[in-house]
C-alpha cells in the first residue's frame, strides 16, 4: 500500500471546498496529518469534525493524544 499523505491531504481539500461541512472528509484528513506528524493540524480537524457532530473515536482520540503529548 502505498502512503501518499500529501495527495490525500490534496483530495480531502477539494472534497472540503465542494462541501465543507461534511465531517467524515476532515476525520480523514485528521488522520492523514496524523501520519504526517502534523499532530496540530490534525487535532483542528478533530475540533472541526466534533463541532459538525461527529463523535471521534476513542481510539484515534488516544493514538493523537499519545504521539502528540497534548491532552485534546
Amino acid at each position: 500500500m502505498k502512503r501518499n499523505f500529501d495527495q490525500a491531504i490534496a483530495d480531502y481539500n477539494k472534497g472540503l471546498g465542494i462541501n465543507p461541512n461534511n465531517a467524515y472528509i476532515v476525520i480523514s484528513r485528521a488522520v492523514a496529518y496524523y501520519y504526517k506528524k502534523e499532530y496540530d493540524k490534525a487535532w483542528d480537524d478533530v475540533y472541526k469534525a466534533e463541532s459538525l457532530g461527529l463523535k471521534v473515536g476513542p481510539g484515534l482520540l488516544k493514538t493523537l493524544k499519545d504521539a502528540s503529548g497534548r491532552e485534546k
